[in-house]
């Protein structure tokens, strides 16, 4: 069973929030406000966290996320942002018997082969740049991060692979590569800022053409950092979002 940290009490409707790329922390302003009335899991992907002794793919993700969703016998809320809202692709159209809905956060499912090799040779460049204590300090503060969290993030950063953030990057996970989507009958809905890069708007906007039942949204000012810049809208999206399925049961 893959790490996970919960807030909350498991009897509430649970919420399972995947984090992004390197930043186990990324619902760290969503969880003390959700767990009021819910229950929120923070799975540590494989690669990541706790979970940095396996290299991060995506068929071991699913395998270990379904496990995970299957443990709390009952359908589970599925909140993503950038790495986390591509896993919820996979996650709806193949397993959806275990989940009831979707929120996809900085989707990045429609993908231009060229932007997909230059982020890879950024992040390859930037490999020690990236495990420098004082620019990671610097970028849990700017995330908004508290103590106890930028220490967190400084340690599990050093314990995060080159082939793992690659695998993160090139992970397979494309709207081409799942037709069934267009037969999901569960709730989605797909969220990105105005700012972002043109291959999430357009996945954003695209989940939408194809799903009648996937709502989009594109929030001015935003680029890829709504859940700390944009927390409490955000908060009071996902509530929503979540009462209204629990409210049609």
């Amino acid at each position: 069973m893959m790490y996970y940290e919960k807030y909350g009490n498991e009897l509430n409707p649970i919420i399972m929030c995947l984090h992004g790329a390197n930043l186990v922390q990324s619902f760290s302003k969503q969880c003390d406000y959700l767990s009021r009335n819910y229950c929120v899991i923070v799975p540590h992907l494989p690669g990541y966290g706790r979970n940095c002794d396996a290299e991060f793919s995506t068929p071991l993700a699913i395998e270990q996320l379904t496990e995970l969703a299957a443990s709390f016998n009952k359908q589970v809320t599925l909140v993503g942002f950038s790495l986390g809202a591509q896993l919820c692709l996979p996650l709806i159209c193949e397993h959806g018997d275990l989940f009831n809905g979707a929120v996809m956060i900085s989707p990045w499912l429609i993908k231009d082969t060229a932007e997909v090799e230059k982020v890879m040779k950024q992040q390859a460049d930037s490999e020690k740049m990236a495990k420098n204590k004082l620019l990671l300090g610097i970028n849990g503060l700017v995330l908004g991060l508290d103590k106890n969290e930028r220490s967190e993030y400084e340690e599990y950063s050093k314990n995060v692979s080159m082939n793992t953030i690659l695998a993160s990057i090139d992970n397979g996970i494309e709207l081409k590569n799942y037709p069934d989507f267009v037969h999901v009958v569960k709730p989605m809905t797909a969220i990105c800022g105005i700012k972002e890069i043109t291959d999430i708007r357009k996945s954003v906007r695209t989940l939408s053409m194809q799903n009648p039942k996937c709502t989009y949204d594109m929030w001015d000012g935003a680029a890829h950092n709504i859940p700390f810049k944009y927390a409490s809208r955000l908060n009071k999206t996902i509530e929503d979002f979540v009462d209204k399925i629990y409210t049609k049961d």
